[in-house]
């Protein structure tokens, strides 16, 4: 999921005037219009558009937010979990280290 409040360039707790000010800066910059047969402006065009269109409206805007909120819920649980697996294999691996250290008669 891309950050729509990136993409406008604004915080996440902008207001909606704040908002349509952005968007209308950056549509401005990228319309096709502007940039004939640039078609990197052209879809950079479709996301501002894309952006736009979610957040200007407060019920969908609700939406994308509670989304955003569950989604970097899940990342930061991923990232908790590799990092404990990454803490028991390094724990698992001294100890057998040790384990096998002690067993040989390695001082």
């Amino acid at each position: 999921m891309s950050d729509l409040y990136e993409t406008l360039g604004v915080a996440s707790d902008a207001d909606t005037a704040r908002i349509k000010q952005a968007f209308r800066a950056l549509a401005k910059t990228h319309h096709p219009d502007v940039n004939a047969g640039d078609e990197r402006a052209e879809q950079r065009f479709k996301v501002i558009n894309h952006a736009y269109a979610t957040l200007r409206v407060p019920a969908t805007r609700a939406a994308y937010d509670t989304a955003r909120f569950h989604e970097r819920a899940r990342a930061r649980k991923r990232r908790r979990r590799a990092a404990m697996t990454m803490a028991a294999t390094f724990m698992l691996t001294v100890s057998s280290g040790l384990s096998a250290a002690t067993w040989i008669g390695i001082g």
